[in-house]
C-alpha cells in the first residue's frame, strides 16, 4: 500500500509540474531571441612587466578586460570589452 502510495504521489507531482512549467517559464521565440553581447578584442606582446603593467592599468580604465593570459615565452594578453 505504501508503494501505490508513494508511486501515486510521484506521478500527480509530474503531472502537476507539466501543467504548470508553461505559467511559469517563459516561452522564447525565433522572432525574438535572447540579447547577446557582442564584444572587441585586443591582444598584446609584453617584454617588461612595468610595460605590461601600465598596459593594462590604462586599458582597464578605457572599459576593457583581461580575457586571457600566457606567460610563455613571453607575456601575451587578451582583452575584451562590449562592442560600442
Amino acid at each position: 500500500m505504501k508503494g501505490f502510495a508513494l508511486g501515486l504521489s510521484i506521478s500527480l507531482a509530474f503531472i502537476l509540474g507539466c501543467v504548470t512549467a508553461p505559467l511559469i517559464v517563459p516561452r522564447l521565440s525565433a522572432q525574438n531571441p535572447p540579447s547577446t553581447t557582442r564584444w572587441e578584442y585586443l591582444c598584446e606582446w609584453f617584454r617588461g612587466i612595468e610595460s605590461h603593467r601600465e598596459f593594462l592599468n590604462r586599458s582597464g580604465a578605457e572599459g576593457w578586460e583581461l580575457a586571457s593570459q600566457t606567460g610563455y615565452p613571453e607575456p601575451f594578453v587578451c582583452l575584451k570589452r562590449p562592442l560600442r
